[in-house]
């Protein structure tokens, strides 16, 4: 049944050293292969990955170059200088007529009431009168 001679023996350990050996380099050969096929997908991924951000580069620097150009710039100046303008008009127009109006309803109180008004003056004049001569007096 079993086969123990020293050349049945050698023979198969030969074979089985052969056969080891075989797969040990297919398997290499395999494993060569997976490495270079991944490393060929790193480089495909990395060059397009690079083209996308030189693209994006390029882009970016049109649109500063675009948003920085002089004449965009003086564009820029002049729109917000004209909405500046505008703005200071309306301040203008609105101190000016808060003004007139406080101007128009102190004129009626003091023709309304003119005695309250001289008291309510006196006593402003009084108050002021004392606070200045405390603080010469300190």
């Amino acid at each position: 049944m079993f086969n123990f001679s020293k050349d049945h023996v050698e023979n198969t350990t030969d074979d089985l050293a052969k056969k080891s050996d075989q797969a040990i380099e297919e398997i290499a050969a395999q494993v060569k292969s997976t490495a270079n096929d991944l490393l060929d997908a790193v480089n495909d991924t990395a060059d397009t990955t690079q083209d996308k951000a030189k693209a994006l580069i390029h882009t970016l620097k049109a649109n500063i170059d675009r948003l920085t150009s002089e004449e965009n710039a003086a564009a820029l100046a002049s729109n917000l200088s004209a909405k500046a303008g505008r703005v200071k008009d309306q301040v203008q127009r609105e101190v000016s007529d808060t003004y007139h109006s406080i101007k128009d309803k102190t004129a009626d109180t003091v023709q309304e009431h003119p005695l309250g008004t001289v008291l309510v003056a006196a006593g402003v004049g009084l108050l002021i009168g004392y606070l200045l001569g405390a603080k010469r007096r300190e």
